[in-house]
């Protein structure tokens, strides 16, 4: 475990940070630049409600940061390995050519990656 020393402040720091990354790759995904603040939307609701289910199951400890971090990581980088996929969408939905949506085997490889990478996370952390 790289994290085992982590105190709750390193958790909160690595949270931000995690939470950071993920709005900065959603933010990639937002066309109109007026509404790029949009991105922090995701990271703050998925924040929300870890801490919302945590507390209502009666966890404590660092283990929602750790889950929150986890997530946020995992989907920072399925951004990144999914990088040229994304930005040939982005390119034809600007250049006003019709946007094919993902086939269900594009979903369940994006799926697919998406639990490797949360899950090598979980087992680093």
């Amino acid at each position: 475990m790289l994290t085992s020393h982590f105190s709750r402040t390193d958790w909160w720091i690595a949270a931000f940070v995690a939470g950071t990354a993920a709005a900065v790759a959603f933010r990639a995904l937002i066309f109109e630049k007026k509404n790029r603040w949009k991105a922090i939307l995701p990271p703050l609701g998925a924040g929300l409600s870890i801490a919302l289910g945590s507390a209502a199951r009666g966890i404590e400890g660092n283990t929602p940061l750790q889950l929150y971090t986890a997530a946020m990581l995992g989907l920072a980088l399925t951004r990144v390995v999914f990088a040229g996929y994304i930005r040939r969408m982005m390119e034809q939905a600007r250049s006003g050519q019709p946007v094919q949506p993902p086939k269900a085997w594009q979903s369940m490889v994006f799926v697919l990656t998406l639990m490797a990478i949360m899950l090598g996370i979980a087992v680093t952390l």
